[in-house]
């Protein structure tokens, strides 16, 4: 008979929701005063900086092979480089709560994914959920109200691209499994995708130079890393420990309703009625994706 998950458990997937659902607006706040691409390199090496110093504290001198930090150093680069980059430049040009909408479609590329790869079998109710979220996303990126002229279509369109690389990772993730504490695994993550980021932020910065940041976005830049890239993560780790995968991700579920509250709050964004249409058919297509099978697991956004 398993014991029941302490409170500690559910305060600690609460606050990880909230976490990833600030991670939207603080983005925004972000890139007020940083590129997008040079943003996601300060995160990374920060973050990853921060982590290193707390894996040696904890655990020692602790040496990887050549094989598990080549699996790291991929891992890094499709989970941190290039989804950051397409997130990033997409909320760039759209809306934060349009670009969580659009995050949540991850578990749906996940889905289709492990069809074509994994040869596995979805049932009727999965790819009734996944035509329903594709009408939804295709309405939503249409209607792309969060930039100017085709601003707006482009952000879209990049934060989709976005999903599909989180979709990817969730394969390679199984393949490449390393099998190190996550402390380990989530610092050489971070520690690589800063590695891979710095010369498209150095080519970032040759053609649209550096700007002066503002207290805004350095304020983003440090919630993004303590809050988001390190205690959010620890969090979700606390909380996987008591709490099955699939309760987890029903918090995890929540993180676009957080990320649309705070934008409404704090940025005064307004969904659209054809908009906020267009993201209950996205967001109850995932669901019944989701509830059509076993849960598709996949990297958190934000």
């Amino acid at each position: 008979m398993h014991s029941r998950p302490p409170a500690s458990a559910y305060a600690a997937a609460v606050g990880m929701t909230v976490a990833f659902g600030l991670s939207f607006v603080a983005t925004k706040y972000a890139l007020r005063g940083f590129e997008p691409l040079l943003l996601a390199l300060l995160r990374f090496a920060f973050a990853g900086g921060i982590l290193w110093v707390v894996w040696r504290l904890r655990r020692g001198p602790e040496r990887a092979s050549r094989a598990e930090l080549g699996r790291l150093a991929t891992l890094g680069f499709v989970s941190l480089t290039v989804y950051f980059s397409f997130e990033n430049l997409g909320i760039a040009r759209t809306s934060a709560s349009e670009a969580a909408i659009l995050i949540a479609t991850i578990p749906l590329f996940v889905v289709i994914l492990n069809t074509f790869t994994l040869r596995e079998r979805n049932t009727a109710r999965q790819w009734a959920g996944i035509a329903l979220s594709f009408a939804g996303i295709a309405a939503l990126v249409l209607l792309g109200g969060g930039g100017t002229g085709g601003a707006g279509l482009a952000g879209n369109l990049l934060v989709l691209a976005a999903s599909l690389s989180a979709g990817v990772y969730s394969i390679l993730a199984r393949r490449l499994l390393v099998s190190r504490p996550a402390l380990f695994v989530t610092t050489f993550q971070n520690l690589f995708g800063a590695l891979f980021m710095l010369p498209l932020a150095l080519t970032e910065a040759a053609l649209v130079g550096v700007r002066h940041p503002t207290g805004d976005s350095a304020g983003g830049v440090v919630f993004l890393t303590v809050v988001c890239s390190i205690t959010a993560y620890l969090l979700l780790n606390y909380a996987f420990r008591f709490i099955p995968a699939s309760k987890v991700a029903v918090f995890i579920n929540l993180t676009p309703i957080v990320a649309v509250a705070s934008a409404y709050v704090l940025l005064g964004e307004r969904f659209t009625p054809g908009q906020a249409a267009a993201a209950v058919v996205v967001v109850a297509g995932v669901w019944l994706t989701n509830s059509g099978g076993g849960a598709a697991r996949s990297p958190s956004a934000g």
